[in-house]
């Protein structure tokens, strides 16, 4: 009961093709037999092939003349496309660069670096990366290396930020004193401190190669824009 739908189908297709074909035939052979019918003067070919070659012609020259234009404007569409894409991109690195430049500069070579004994209250900011990573913005950003490694420069920043993070709510809420082999002693918002400045010159050395990278392609688009 399945199979007889399908097949009868199959069936119709079949005939349609058959009938279009015969359609196809007819108008073939039709001016053929009109001429054959009605013996034809010479002004009638002289006509006939005045048309013929005029649409000959047209077609010759018509063509290729609508195929160039046709190109052109994809071409154009394509290139406006292209520039629209690089300052959207221009856009998004610039809001990047600010956001490590702040990180980078104003909160870790200040506060930071080096310091494990007291707590920077503020932050360090991703909020920017991580709205574009949630919109995918991101897609504008042409050069997947320099991609990789604003990626990278975030992942270490996350890391430092999350256990400066912990380290601060430590500081409010335990009161735990570690000692350590040298007879020194320490909290726990301390010993965290002391694990975020592991990470400081992996943290230094991406955020550096970072920026000089978005430079570059910022200098490069800029370029190109002249």
């Amino acid at each position: 009961m399945f199979q007889q739908p399908q097949k009868t189908n199959w069936q119709t297709k079949k005939i349609e093709n058959i009938f279009l074909i015969i359609i196809l035939v007819v108008i073939s052979i039709s001016p053929f037999i009109y001429i054959h019918t009605f013996n034809v003067s010479q002004d009638f070919w002289d006509n006939a092939m005045g048309n013929m070659l005029a649409t000959v012609l047209a077609l010759i020259a018509g063509i290729p003349t609508a195929l160039w234009i046709d190109r052109l404007i994809k071409s154009r569409e394509e290139y406006q496309k292209h520039l629209d894409e690089r300052k959207r991109e221009k856009e998004i690195l610039q809001l990047i660069y600010e956001e490590l430049d702040f990180s980078y500069n104003s909160l870790f070579l200040k506060s930071m670096k080096g310091n494990s004994l007291s707590i920077t209250i503020q932050p360090l900011k991703s909020d920017l990366w991580e709205t574009l990573i949630s919109s995918k913005e991101t897609k504008y950003i042409e050069s997947p290396s320099l991609l990789n490694r604003i990626s990278s420069a975030y992942y270490v920043l996350k890391i430092v930020k999350n256990i400066q993070e912990q380290a601060y709510i430590a500081l409010r809420t335990s009161a735990l004193v570690f000692k350590e082999k040298d007879g020194t002693k320490s909290n726990s918002a301390q010993k965290l401190l002391k694990d975020a400045r592991v990470f400081d010159d992996l943290f230094e050395r991406s955020m550096k190669e970072a920026l000089r990278m978005i430079d570059e392609r910022l200098l490069t688009i800029q370029t190109n824009e002249n």
